[in-house]
């Protein structure tokens, strides 16, 4: 009898977590200098995608895009990988990206999600959070917090994608 329910109950597990994988919602956006931006042209385009999400309020935010930015080129050249930086300032706080992004030497694709969009159909309540993407969009990992040494996990990631 126990046998009869362990079985299908671990195969319903494994099957379970692998259609668990989400697919990255992909609204509109905007630019730093307020232009609309479909995130589905940078989403599910065949290419693994590292999306960070920050504000220009958030210390452990710059620390996470200060410690990534000496990844970005190997990324782009080695794993094909892109790095999306996606501010959740508000429209009325957009004035400070652009100034702050210039000073911090941060070369990263810079969008806004002035409305909430984005945060709302992830679900998160705090930042930094940090998305890995396979090259179909889905979510293949999370990060919920910025960690010292955390870059060398995206890389393992991304070069584990790059294999494939």
């Amino acid at each position: 009898m126990l046998k009869n329910f362990l079985l299908p109950l671990v195969i319903l597990c494994l099957t379970g977590s692998l259609m668990a994988q989400k697919t990255f919602p992909t609204p509109d956006l905007v630019t730093i200098d307020q232009q609309t931006v479909a995130l589905s042209d940078y989403v599910g385009n065949g290419k693994p995608t590292v999306i960070a999400v920050w504000a220009t309020w958030c210390q452990p935010c710059h620390m996470e895009l200060d410690h990534m930015k000496n990844y970005l080129n190997k990324w782009e050249d080695e794993y094909g990988a892109q790095f999306l930086a996606i501010s959740i300032d508000q429209r009325y706080m957009m004035n400070r990206i652009k100034p702050l992004v210039s000073r911090k030497g941060w070369k990263y694709n810079i969008l806004v999600d002035p409305n909430g969009q984005l945060q709302s159909a992830l679900g998160f309540q705090s930042i930094p959070q940090m998305y890995i993407l396979d090259g179909t969009g889905k979510i293949i990992e999370q990060f919920s917090r910025y960690e010292n040494g955390q870059e060398a996990k995206v890389d393992r990631h991304l070069k584990r994608l790059a294999s494939k």
